[in-house]
């Protein structure tokens, strides 16, 4: 989870308020089409904490947002507030598990449809000031020359100094940016994510799921607590490190990833998630 806000003030950026938001088929649609510049028909699937669980690991992945359109391309939108460092391997492990769960048994691999794995910044990762990063695949030593795959990644940055995106695009991310509602934007899909973000603050429903949520974080943090770390998660978890074995670290691990993503748990924990995949790895 993001910084706690009162409901009524949640900004686009927390994860709860981006899943709900971007699970919008319209907005998914202006969002793709003005990032990637490409017209989308319509979007036949879309999920929220799509969960690719399966038997290749002992742990799963939870896309935030998670989408199909008419041509079967499998777009992945994730909101990123903690800069964990290694996101292009988080890149790769989750096009690894969309891959996977794209083919069915006895489907061969040139079945294959594109996917987008799309991180939503906000910081600049990669430090050069642009407000969008696309990975592009060249073969060594030939000039000009492409490797597809059918995979792409792109790494968007609220933080920009140089907008090389549309102009829907760089009023997203000043949206991701505002503490306030009184900018008025010009373009469709900025206009679109605010009416969106005031209907989620005002869904008693949605402020019902989103403090059962941070309850499960609180629960989570209290077991932790009551089980002798009695000096704060982070200090208990030092600590653990130097009793040796820290078994009480993997079975709060383990409790928390029954409601929580391995990168909820990296947040709330202060590890990175590459320590949350190892505990799991050890189950």
């Amino acid at each position: 989870m993001s910084k706690k806000y009162p409901f009524s003030e949640l900004p686009l950026s927390d994860d709860f308020m981006f899943g709900e938001v971007m699970r919008r088929e319209s907005i998914c649609t202006l969002f793709l089409e003005e990032l990637l510049r490409k017209k989308i028909d319509h979007i036949v699937v879309i999920d929220r904490q799509k969960d690719l669980t399966d038997s290749y690991v002992d742990h799963g992945i939870r896309l935030d947002v998670y989408l199909k359109d008419e041509a079967g391309t499998v777009y992945n939108i994730e909101m990123q507030n903690v800069n964990n460092d290694k996101l292009e391997k988080r890149v790769r492990y989750y096009q690894s598990g969309i891959d996977r769960h794209q083919l069915e048994k006895a489907t061969h691999y040139s079945e294959l449809k594109d996917s987008f794995v799309i991180f939503v910044c906000g910081f600049d990762y990669f430090g050069y000031g642009y407000s969008i990063y696309e990975r592009e695949m060249s073969l060594k030593n030939i000039p000009g020359s492409t490797y597809c795959d059918g995979s792409h990644a792109y790494f968007l940055n609220s933080k920009y100094k140089t907008g090389n995106g549309t102009a829907a695009i760089l009023e997203f991310l000043q949206y991701l940016e505002k503490k306030d509602d009184d900018t008025e934007y010009q373009s469709e899909l900025v206009k679109q994510v605010k009416d969106a973000v005031q209907d989620v603050r005002h869904d008693k429903s949605k402020e019902g799921q989103y403090m059962t949520l941070l309850m499960k974080l609180e629960d989570a943090r209290r077991e932790g607590i009551q089980e002798g770390i009695q000096e704060g998660i982070q200090e208990g978890i030092q600590e653990g490190r130097k009793e040796g074995e820290g078994a009480e670290r993997k079975r709060i691990v383990r409790s928390m990833r029954e409601t929580l993503s391995a990168a909820e748990i990296a947040k709330l924990l202060k590890l990175t998630e590459n320590e949350i995949e190892d505990i799991l790895k050890s189950f």
